[in-house]
């Protein structure tokens, strides 16, 4: 039964290759669900001391190794995390050098009590990087966190021929066998949850690109713009910081001056913004009072400290409109930086909005907050 489910895991791996545009990465999970089969089978079929055990755990190396690759690959750890990264490649090195040294040694109790312990390192070191990508992919990272617990307590109490002194006979590595299917079987269900991040992240792509990327009244960025702009540098695993600006009872304006006056107001505090960016920054409105910028880096405190003190006068000076003067605005700024401060674009926004809100409700004080600061203090 165990190793017609591995068969059916199979076809499973091969549907996902047919649907997903990951074409690679499902083919290791064929791979590792194919040399799971043949290697059990073998080991459940052959003598302990015959000629041609040793094969058994050759096959179950290759297995090791292709769970190992897709891991990799489904975790992302090249991109995100990539000192990880290096020691799982130190893994699939000594996995191949022990794959080798199957092709020529017979002695299976042996092999496989190495196979144990690359297994065990290797998933130990693949948990922590789930760990360190759990926000980037929440739901893949935490169905590799279960199946890689169920695969170190199943092969850690399976009784192959390195465990225990009783003598092996062919059926013993069922728990070794239930614990490579239960880990497999969550794979499959991690890397059908990353095909439906993956389109579903496309989808809003496509989404904010047929969205117009400048807000007309401000001619800053509009939200679509922002968000693209974001993702885009998250992809690339860039530094940045985010300065959330809202402006303190703006109704009062528009009650004062009117919809043109407000609407005019606004649009001059957009452009002094604009005029305190560097080329590669970027400004955005993402309401009716509140404005974003991105700025390229994460300068130091004190360098941000000042920009904010440029804004908040550049906001405050006066507007001509009509031929009079009207007043500007009161800003006050959240500012939180990446990756510090978050690593999502979600999270980055909601560790600004805090030290915005903090900022708000201090009656003395900066017109800024910083998002690292309010985490110290608390």
């Amino acid at each position: 039964m165990s190793l017609g489910v591995l068969a059916g895991l199979m076809v499973c791996g091969l549907v996902l290759l047919l649907v997903s545009g990951s074409a690679r990465m499902h083919a290791w999970y064929v791979l590792a669900c194919g040399f799971a089969l043949a290697g059990f089978a073998l080991l459940d079929r052959l003598s302990p001391d015959g000629p041609r055990a040793h094969w058994a755990a050759l096959l179950l190396m290759f297995w090791a190794g292709c769970r190992l690759e897709f891991s990799r690959q489904l975790l992302r750890l090249p991109k995100f995390t990539p000192r990880l990264d290096r020691v799982a490649l130190g893994f699939l090195a000594a996995l191949a050098l022990a794959a080798l040294y199957c092709a020529i040694e017979d002695r299976l109790p042996w092999l496989l009590r190495v196979l144990q312990v690359l297994v065990a390192a290797s998933t130990v070191t693949l948990v922590a990087g789930a760990i360190s990508v759990r926000r980037r992919a929440p739901w893949p990272a935490l169905l590799f966190c279960v199946g890689a617990a169920l695969l170190l307590a199943g092969v850690s109490a399976a009784h192959l021929p390195a465990w225990g002194v009783a003598p092996w006979t062919p059926g013993h590595a069922s728990l070794a066998q239930a614990a490579v299917i239960a880990e497999l079987a969550l794979l499959a269900v991690a890397a059908a949850m990353r095909i439906r991040q993956e389109r579903a992240v496309e989808a809003h792509a496509q989404s904010l690109l047929a969205a117009p990327s400048i807000d007309a009244l401000t001619g800053a960025a509009s939200e679509a713009g922002f968000e693209l702009r974001g993702e885009e540098w998250l992809r690339e695993d860039r530094s940045f910081s985010l300065m959330l600006i809202g402006l303190n009872d703006f109704d009062a304006v528009y009650e004062r001056h009117g919809q043109t006056g407000g609407d005019a107001v606004l649009a001059a505090i957009a452009h002094r913004l604009r005029e305190q960016l560097r080329a590669d920054d970027m400004v955005a409105r993402l309401g009716a009072d509140s404005f974003a910028i991105l700025l390229v880096g994460v300068p130091p405190r004190q360098k941000l400290a000042e920009m904010a003190i440029r804004i908040e006068t550049a906001g405050a000076r006066p507007v001509a409109y009509e031929g009079r003067l009207l007043a500007g605005g009161e800003l006050s700024m959240g500012i939180a930086s990446h990756p510090g401060d978050g690593d999502t674009l979600g999270s980055l926004l909601e560790a600004a909005e805090r030290a915005l809100a903090h900022c708000k409700r201090q009656r003395m004080g900066p017109a800024y907050a910083f998002a690292s600061e309010l985490g110290r203090t608390a």
